[in-house]
């Protein structure tokens, strides 16, 4: 056993160098031959990659301002009404080289940037849950239209790579979107909210009856996403509801909580 481990391990080991002598990797956010074998990205694009870090509210998980005389924990908007969700959280800043490699990935089809992506996801899966038991991951689910145009939905291959590595099953079908919202850019928190109300729908309510969930998206900017699938999650019967995206927008002033 111990042989056919080695044996195998040494071919792995070979025939990636094979790949990397005639197909030298290059970074999936832009494209600089700078990247060390085995790495996901080059050396400037790691570097410019910014975690969200505290202060953020300790329910949706948005950033609170860094004078925080108060040491508030929550936001005022989850003061006011509490989300469907228990907790939501961010992996990263959307911006720089980040937003470049994930708009490739997202809109031009950039499969390579699977493992870079998934990566990011995972780290910050680790940061914010690792100590919490799921029953099951939902990735937030996109219009069929939407699907055609693109050819695949960019959540559930990231979130494929999250469910094996965490040992978590996926379930990418119980959770659908019946309606094609308008795009969100531009919209106030409010308006993004109104604007999805009631365009998610539970197919099979009884996979996640009484079930503790993880919803998993690409990108945020106020949450109104996690926060409407959660609502309709939690009506169709679920225990509970956490919420894991991978980046965060930064926030404009009318989209503070």
């Amino acid at each position: 056993m111990g042989i056919r481990m080695f044996v195998t391990e040494g071919l792995s080991s070979f025939k990636n160098a094979l790949s990397d002598l005639f197909f030298p990797p290059t970074c999936p956010f832009c494209d600089s031959p700078d990247v060390d074998s085995g790495a996901w990205l080059c050396y400037d694009c790691t570097d410019s990659i910014s975690k969200i870090e505290e202060p953020f509210c300790s329910q949706c998980g948005l950033p609170l301002p860094e004078n925080n005389p108060d040491g508030a924990l929550f936001c005022g908007q989850c003061l006011i009404a509490t989300p469907a969700y228990h907790r939501a959280r961010y992996g990263v800043k959307y911006k720089g080289t980040l937003r470049e490699g994930l708009k490739r990935f997202k809109y031009g089809g950039a499969l390579h940037a699977t493992d870079a992506l998934s990566g990011i996801l995972i780290e910050a899966y680790r940061r914010h849950y690792e100590h919490d038991e799921f029953d099951l991951i939902l990735p937030i689910p996109i219009h069929r239209k939407k699907l055609w145009e693109r050819g695949f939905n960019q959540v559930i291959v990231l979130t494929e790579k999250l469910s094996r590595h965490v040992g978590i099953p996926m379930n990418r079908t119980c959770l659908r979107k019946s309606v094609n919202t308008p795009p969100q850019a531009g919209l106030t928190r409010h308006e993004r909210l109104s604007n999805l109300r009631g365009s998610f729908i539970v197919s099979r309510p009884d996979a996640i009856k009484d079930k503790r969930l993880l919803l998993v998206d690409d990108v945020a900017t106020t949450g109104s996403t996690i926060t409407e699938a959660a609502r309709t999650i939690r009506k169709a019967g679920a225990a509970r509801v956490d919420a894991l995206v991978l980046a965060l927008t930064p926030m404009r002033g009318n989209d503070r909580p």
